[in-house]
């Protein structure tokens, strides 16, 4: 069930504030982090889990690969997960897990995903996370609430549970990451339209999804939910979150591995999509990259900021 608003919703808490900062990478789905590094006295440092693929999802027999990159310098401390796609990042307790899902051959897209965990970012141990024989998933993200592990798996078959809509978001739990149940797959959401490029994070007894939804003429933005259960879904007031706007062309400060050419499509390229937010927080700001393009190939890495902690960003959805 989705609650939305009504004639007597009221917002009190007025348009959360996102400042734009512009281009920063040629890669795609990501995820940024804050990296303690024990070897250096604890010395936090903003680093970004990135796709690097060379078709920019047009052909899958291209050879794609996660990226890290340190924020500051741009860079690559690890190259990991060939053979998968749609990489994300969890991190707890001093280990970094990244997730990617198993390509199958000719697709960029499977039925198993796999982790892959570090303590140090350059040594990384790797298992199957769960595989749903007959499923093809994209991208997937991993938080943990008071009850133990929750994984999103963004899915396009069977179409008897997806639906009509290209994607749908299902749900599995697990107390340990190893061990593994698929929540009903009555509740996969929204069965109702397009829901894709999913980032999921437990916050102050909710679950809050951000999720890419498609308007008319191909256009991709991001809608903010929240949940208790995974029945019962709130609508954000303030939706959409972003949308693409000449902000997206401008070069960050802190963009790397931008060539001339890339800048130049930056300039003049067509974008219709601001598309698979994540999140992290930095030194008391919530830092948001996004990927900016058209879903037909041209796309690169944004980043953005919201002046305050990531609980507070979520909470000012809802008030």
């Amino acid at each position: 069930m989705e609650i939305n608003y009504t004639s007597a919703t009221r917002m009190m808490g007025g348009f959360p504030k996102i400042r734009k900062c512009g281009a920063i990478s040629p890669c795609g789905e990501n995820s940024p982090f804050v990296w303690k590094d024990s070897q250096n006295n604890g010395k936090e440092t903003l680093m970004r889990l990135e796709l690097s693929d060379p078709s920019h999802g047009t052909d899958p027999n291209q050879q794609t690969v996660a990226l890290i990159r340190n924020y500051e310098t741009g860079e690559i401390v690890s190259r990991l997960g060939i053979g998968c796609y749609y990489y994300s990042l969890y991190q707890e307790q001093g280990t970094v897990y990244i997730l990617g899902t198993v390509s199958s051959p000719g697709k960029l897209c499977g039925e198993e995903i796999r982790i892959f965990s570090s303590r140090d970012l350059k040594n990384w141990d790797e298992r199957s996370l769960l595989k749903n024989p007959g499923w093809q998933y994209f991208n997937t993200s991993l938080t943990k609430g008071p009850n133990g592990y929750i994984l999103l798996l963004e899915a396009n078959k069977p179409a008897e549970y997806v639906g009509a809509h290209p994607f749908t978001l299902f749900f599995a739990s697990s107390p340990d990451l190893v061990n593994w149940t698929f929540m009903s797959y009555d509740k996969g959401f929204s069965k109702e339209r397009y829901m894709g490029g999913p980032f999921l994070k437990y916050s102050r007894g909710w679950y809050y999804l951000l999720s890419v939804t498609e308007f008319p003429c191909q256009r991709y933005t991001n809608y903010i939910y929240r949940t208790k259960d995974f029945d019962t879904w709130e609508v954000g007031f303030y939706n959409p979150i972003l949308m693409p706007s000449d902000e997206d062309r401008i070069i960050s400060p802190h963009a790397h591995d931008l060539s001339d050419e890339l800048i130049e499509d930056i300039r003049t390229g067509f974008i219709s999509s601001n598309s698979d937010i994540d999140m992290c927080e930095y030194q008391g700001k919530t830092i948001i990259t996004y990927n900016v393009g058209n879903q037909l190939g041209f796309y690169y890495l944004a980043e953005a900021e919201y002046d305050g902690p990531i609980d507070e960003f979520f909470e000012a959805y809802f008030r």
